[in-house]
C-alpha cells in the first residue's frame, strides 16, 4: 500500500533525472497528464514547450514509512518519472505503485497547445470525458517562411 502525495518545492526538482521512460505518445501521453491532473491538480509547472511541458513533484510512501520523491514530467523523449535517489528495488517498486495508480483514474478534462521548437510543429493535446486526443501540425508553413518553398528553387 502506497500513498501520493504531490510537493509544491520547485528545488526538489533541481538534480532528478530521467528513472523511467514511459514510451507512450498522443493520446497516451494526454491520458498520463490528465491522470496527473486528476490525481494532483495543476503542475508545480506548465510550459508551451513540448520538450518541458510541465512537472509534478510526487512524494511516495509506502507503509513502513520508506519514501521516495520522483518528479513525473514530460520532456524531449516524452512523458517519464524522475529520481534522484539510487535506482534500487524500493524507488522502482513505489515508480510503479504511483504507474499503477495513475492507470486506475480517469484523466481529467484539460486542453493544452504545445510546440516543437525542433520541427516548428504545433500540437494540441487533451482529454474531454474520459477520451483523449492528440493533433499534430506540420511546421511546413514555418519552414517556408525561413527557406522558400520548393517553387522557389
Amino acid at each position: 500500500m502506497y500513498t501520493f502525495t504531490a510537493l509544491n518545492d520547485p528545488k526538489l526538482r533541481y538534480g532528478t533525472s530521467n528513472f523511467i521512460s514511459l514510451n507512450i505518445y498522443e493520446e497516451e501521453s494526454a491520458q498520463f497528464r490528465g491522470a496527473l491532473l486528476t490525481l494532483f491538480g495543476e503542475p508545480l509547472f506548465k510550459t508551451t514547450d513540448i520538450e518541458d511541458a510541465y512537472c509534478y513533484i510526487v512524494l511516495v510512501k509506502d507503509e513502513e514509512h520508506n519514501s521516495w520523491i520522483f518528479t513525473t514530467y514530460e520532456g524531449p523523449s516524452g512523458p517519464a518519472i524522475g529520481y534522484k535517489g539510487i535506482k534500487d528495488e524500493g524507488a522502482v517498486l513505489a515508480a510503479n505503485a504511483l504507474l499503477d495508480e495513475l492507470e486506475k483514474v480517469i484523466p481529467k478534462d484539460f486542453e493544452e497547445k504545445l510546440f516543437s521548437e525542433d520541427f516548428g510543429n504545433t500540437i494540441t493535446y487533451g482529454c474531454k470525458d474520459g477520451l483523449c486526443f492528440y493533433n499534430e501540425e506540420s511546421g511546413d508553413a514555418a519552414v517556408e517562411e525561413c527557406y522558400g518553398s520548393d517553387e522557389d528553387l
